[in-house]
């Protein structure tokens, strides 16, 4: 048996992640046990101990632990460092032998750390089943020695577009399905576009590239829905609406299944304003929360990272949206602080638009920029490759433009997310949310009414309450296997 530790959500709600059950998935499909574990945030150190009692045995020699959240320097899903080392200390306790290894999108430095044998950088649905037949059946192994951790590139173990596109996400009676849950599925892989400070490997593909049949989405979701009466989904997707073609191939999928698909996904406006007909496609499709990288109001910052349709063009799309869907589906949208010619000034516009009363965004939330290039061997962004171009310099890993740096930056960001006015418009901040909120019982419609009769306090303390109560239901059936 494999064991894979990821996280349910470091956000309010709960929702698993598609990639941990992806590699699970073609693990399973390899002949190896493999058992996940969520909640590795709320589980704490003790019970993590308690998870490793129940499941590390002597048979078990590889653990997978998810990277995606470990973002923070000093946290790792809100266990420390030192944590962390007791975690993999009681597991060498119980069985020496045992190796551990990451691998997910986050770029980390867990990525090189001394209790990390095995790192996976890159798509690790081929590469994962390369590194168990390694540490179990001695096969061979293609690596690149970093200081202390095995770097794997899963450009390295081919993995085919026509594998791609029959491939699902099969969850089992072991990965504990909570009533209700929104469980993840990826339609498609990779995005269209190249915006300079995106951190994404597989950006620049081309229209269709990457995408799965039809028939194999409509069976995973028919597989899910006759096993765990899933109904509910998060898409994976970096834009669900990279093309008409394929959000006219999930309206069929919605049209074909024997009960209400809804789902939340991310997608992007000016594919909208390019094809209008996207507005009704996208709710026909199932669609319930659509979180938008608009990211500035500003002309010239978006022209100058790829985003470059006109502001007013956009509000007004955001409107045409508002109007057709009215509170059916959530809109949220994402936006950057520190993008190059955006000014203080600027960004007060956009939160002022944002808080008034005819204002379509149901939902925002606002990021600090981060500017990396990929010396480490990790993806960087264009905007790390080339800061001069920009109009950036960076020195120790901090940014400096004609408008602000990274400090300044910084310190506006959190004095405008603790401003209250913007705390209690600040409901949900992604469609992702949403998803994992709608997995705690709401409704749609009971989403609305909170976003629209609570305050963000009384929001956050009763959707806390609830994933509490789900979590605690989560550990007590993983322990009961």
């Amino acid at each position: 048996m494999i064991l894979l530790f990821t996280d349910v959500s470091h956000t309010p709600g709960i929702g698993k992640y598609a990639g941990t059950y992806k590699v699970a998935t073609e693990l399973r499909k390899n002949n190896f046990d493999t058992q996940v574990i969520d909640c590795f945030k709320y589980l704490g150190i003790k019970r993590l101990k308690k998870i490793l009692d129940k499941f590390l045995t002597d048979k078990i020699i590889l653990i997978g632990i998810s990277n995606t959240l470990m973002y923070n320097q000093k946290f790792m899903w809100g266990i420390t460092d030192e944590e962390f080392e007791e975690f993999v200390r009681h597991a060498k306790k119980i069985n020496p032998k045992v190796k551990f290894m990451v691998g997910g999108a986050g770029v980390n430095r867990y990525s090189n750390w001394p209790y990390i044998d095995y790192s996976i950088i890159g798509k690790g649905d081929s590469a994962i089943v390369a590194l168990a037949k390694h540490i179990y059946f001695g096969s061979p192994l293609i690596y690149k020695q970093n200081t202390f951790t095995k770097l794997v590139n899963g450009d390295d173990y081919f993995y085919t577009q026509d594998e791609f596109a029959k491939s699902y996400i099969k969850f089992e009676d072991n990965d504990v399905i909570l009533d209700g849950e929104a469980l993840p599925i990826e339609v498609a892989r990779g995005c269209i576009f190249k915006c300079a400070f995106c951190f994404f490997d597989l950006i620049g593909k081309r229209k269709g590239d990457w995408t799965k049949t039809e028939d194999t989405i409509y069976n995973e979701m028919m597989y899910n829905f006759k096993k765990f009466g899933t109904t509910q989904y998060m898409v994976s997707d970096e834009l669900v609406n990279e093309s008409v073609e394929k959000v006219q191939m999930l309206a069929r999928i919605a049209k074909k299944l024997p009960f209400k698909l809804e789902y939340t996904a991310y997608a992007r406006l000016d594919l909208i304003v390019r094809y209008p007909e996207m507005i009704p496609l996208l709710q026909q499709s199932g669609a319930v929360g659509l979180s938008f990288g608009v990211e500035t109001f500003n002309h010239t910052a978006g022209k100058a990272v790829g985003k470059g349709v006109d502001p007013n063009v956009l509000k007004e799309t955001l409107l045409e949206c508002k109007k057709q869907w009215k509170n059916n589906v959530v809109i949220s949208a994402n936006f950057i602080i520190g993008l190059p010619g955006e000014s203080k000034k600027d960004i007060e516009q956009t939160i002022e638009y944002l808080l008034s009363l005819d204002c379509p965004i149901d939902a925002f939330e606002l990021n600090l920029l981060t500017i990396k290039d990929d010396s480490d061997g990790r993806h960087g962004n264009k905007m790390g490759n080339d800061p001069k171009k920009y109009g950036y310099t960076v020195e120790d890993k901090q940014w400096k433009n004609n408008q602000m740096d990274r400090r300044e930056a910084n310190i506006f960001l959190n004095t405008i997310k603790n401003d209250p006015l913007v705390k209690n418009k600040r409901k949900f901040m992604s469609a992702t949310y949403i998803g994992r909120i709608m997995s705690l019982g709401y409704s749609i419609e009971e989403i609305f009414d909170l976003m629209n009769n609570k305050t963000f306090l009384e929001t956050i303390q009763q959707v806390n309450y609830k994933t509490y109560q789900k979590k605690e239901e989560y550990f007590q059936r993983i322990m009961a296997l």
